[in-house]
């Protein structure tokens, strides 16, 4: 589709059969895999050249290019959908005078914050490998000293040709020049690896998997386009106090038999800090206590937390504290435990 075959020989539409066969002599010897041995450059280009010659050498293949252009087919099909969209588009830049070029390549950065950097978002400096512009050529591949003006599109880095379906120069590859060495700093690529620090804006409410874009800090594009962009993947840690569950967050309150039963004042963790709670008496263990608007922020207010309780049962106990503790089950009346009462009375019947 974005191929031009005379672009591709460096001759005009309006040259003759005789300077075809030139052309693709000279070319042919230029490129053949023989005198580029492991080239795959070399190789694609003496594919096309051959290609190329195969279509103009033939007056009726010749003929039917001309007047198809980039919807011709050797094959004679006609152009799928998708290829005419394609050349319009090709057009449309070409009469607006806009140049395609590539866009550099996106980077991908993981960070690892924290719940409370979550809570309250926060600003972080991460560093990163990018391509960017080489400082020796600008970019180019090549110093000024290196580079010569290409004689096939006479340093337009245009193909001839119909304006509107006009292609970047083969040769050059749109550049308007050729290298005649590289640039020694980036070997001829125009851009380096080099390390940049950057800051990164972590907003309040950030979930693991989420991706925020740095817009610019990508590679470079090796073309002159535009640059990539630095997308920044957000892992939340885990933490030793609280589970996220979406924009609340849990926290477990171990109580001891004691408190549980007659209640308690207990200094309990917020994601800011800490707060006091009061345990009702006769608290059983997994009931959650609920307090409004301290978990993390979402887009109209705050989420919740949520205080798991969980009854610690001493794991061992000496004589004494058995004993203890025998006595003290023994004195309670059944009605002290209505759930085990009906339990039991319901047992009985079975």
């Amino acid at each position: 589709m974005d191929r031009d075959y005379y672009n591709v020989l460096g001759v005009t539409p309006r040259a003759d059969a005789e300077e075809i066969k030139r052309a693709y002599r000279a070319l042919a010897l230029r490129w053949h895999p023989d005198r580029n041995p492991g080239d795959p450059i070399a190789e694609a280009r003496f594919k096309d050249i051959n290609e190329a010659h195969r279509v103009l050498s033939d007056p009726e293949l010749r003929a039917r290019y001309d007047r198809t252009g980039p919807l011709f087919n050797e094959d004679g099909r006609p152009p799928r959908p998708d290829e005419v969209t394609e050349v319009v588009s090709r057009m449309w830049d070409n009469l607006w005078g806009r140049r395609k070029r590539t866009r550099g390549e996106d980077l991908r950065y993981t960070l690892s914050v924290t719940l409370e950097e979550v809570n309250t978002g926060s600003s972080r400096d991460v560093g990163i490998h990018r391509l960017a512009r080489c400082p020796t050529c600008s970019g180019h591949g090549a110093t000024a000293a290196q580079r010569k003006v290409c004689t096939a599109c006479e340093g337009s880095g245009r193909s001839s040709g119909a304006r509107l379906l006009r292609t970047q120069c083969y040769h050059c590859q749109g550049r308007g020049y050729l290298i005649t060495a590289h640039c020694e700093t980036c070997g001829g690529d125009g851009r380096t690896s080099q390390q940049e620090a950057l800051k990164v804006k972590v907003p309040p409410g950030v979930a693991t998997g989420q991706k925020l874009k740095v817009t610019g800090k990508g590679n470079d594009a090796a073309d002159g386009g535009p640059p990539g962009d630095l997308l920044v993947l957000v892992d939340v840690a885990d933490h030793a106090l609280f589970r996220r569950r979406g924009d609340d967050v849990v926290a477990e309150v171990p109580l001891t038999y004691a408190e549980a039963a007659l209640g308690a004042e207990l200094r309990v963790p917020t994601l800011d800090g800490t707060t006091f709670v009061r345990i009702p008496p006769g608290t059983p263990h997994g009931r959650v206590l609920r307090l409004a608007g301290r978990g993390l922020p979402k887009t109209v207010g705050r989420g919740d937390l949520h205080l798991e309780i969980s009854v610690e049962i001493p794991s061992t106990l000496d004589d004494a504290e058995r004993a203890r503790l025998a006595a003290w089950s023994a004195s309670l009346p059944p009605e002290r435990h209505p759930r085990r009462a009906a339990w039991l009375e319901a047992l009985k019947e079975r």
